[in-house]
């Protein structure tokens, strides 16, 4: 059986280590997607310090046969930080 899904909205994890120098207005750049660019705050660094067993996503946007924005960061909560499960 096939599902297919519609929607327009796409999560990219992010590797803590490949930010860890990270500033504000520094550019996060999705590869494969063009014009998926976001340009980290002030409030993004507090969340990420905040919550440091957090998963990291960018929130990217299809927009038709424009391509592609990049919408925001977005934390999720480790299940395995958790539960202590590796």
């Amino acid at each position: 059986m096939t599902y297919e899904l519609d929607s327009s909205h796409i999560l990219l994890t992010i590797d803590r280590t490949e930010i860890i120098d990270i500033s504000v207005n520094d550019i996060l750049a999705a590869n494969g997607f063009p014009g998926a660019q976001y340009s980290w705050t002030e409030q993004d660094s507090d969340f990420v310090e905040n919550n440091p067993d957090d998963d990291i996503y960018l929130q990217i946007e299809k927009l038709g046969e424009k391509g592609f924005k990049a919408t925001g960061i977005l934390l999720k909560e480790n299940r395995k930080a958790i539960s202590g499960k590796q």
